[in-house]
């Protein structure tokens, strides 16, 4: 019995040794794998500050000036060039888009009035005014004089 001891107890350190050395050298595989990642990200992290300094060389001023002189026949702005705000075409009024979807896909009447049912008279009368999302009649308010008591 004491054979079978032994022998489970021999089996039990071998096989123990044996994982032990197996997470030892994942291990060391493990860290051969991130010092080469850290040496590659070392190579990129200079490959760009190379990078870098080739676009500063390449976007400075005296050099683009000397570009746009060669390459290029540009013209100090003027005031030719500038337009009006009179000049902008005036935007389409779009009106009641929603009602228009819902008429397309056939669902009839909405709650909100459509373009067409407005009256076009508010519409001219109004069209130097800025359009608002609120209500277009001003409200009024009646003041009644109380009684002192």
């Amino acid at each position: 019995m004491i054979r079978l001891l032994h022998l489970a107890a021999i089996a039990g350190l071998i096989a123990s040794a044996i994982y032990a050395y197996s997470i030892k050298y994942d291990t060391l595989y493990q860290a051969e794998q991130v010092a080469k990642l850290k040496t590659r990200l070392r190579k990129e992290r200079d490959a760009i500050a190379v990078l870098r300094a080739e676009w500063q060389l390449l976007t400075r001023p005296d050099r683009l000036q000397g570009a746009v002189t060669k390459y290029l026949d540009l013209e100090p702005i003027g005031t030719a060039h500038l337009g009006r705000l009179a000049d902008l075409p005036a935007k389409a009024d779009r009106g009641d888009e929603i009602a228009r979807k819902l008429e397309a896909l056939g669902l009839g009447a909405t709650a909100t009035p459509a373009a067409k049912e407005r009256a076009p008279s508010t519409t001219a009368a109004r069209s130097d005014e800025p359009r608002t999302t609120g209500s277009t009649s001003t409200p009024t308010r009646t003041v009644t004089p109380t009684a002192k008591r």
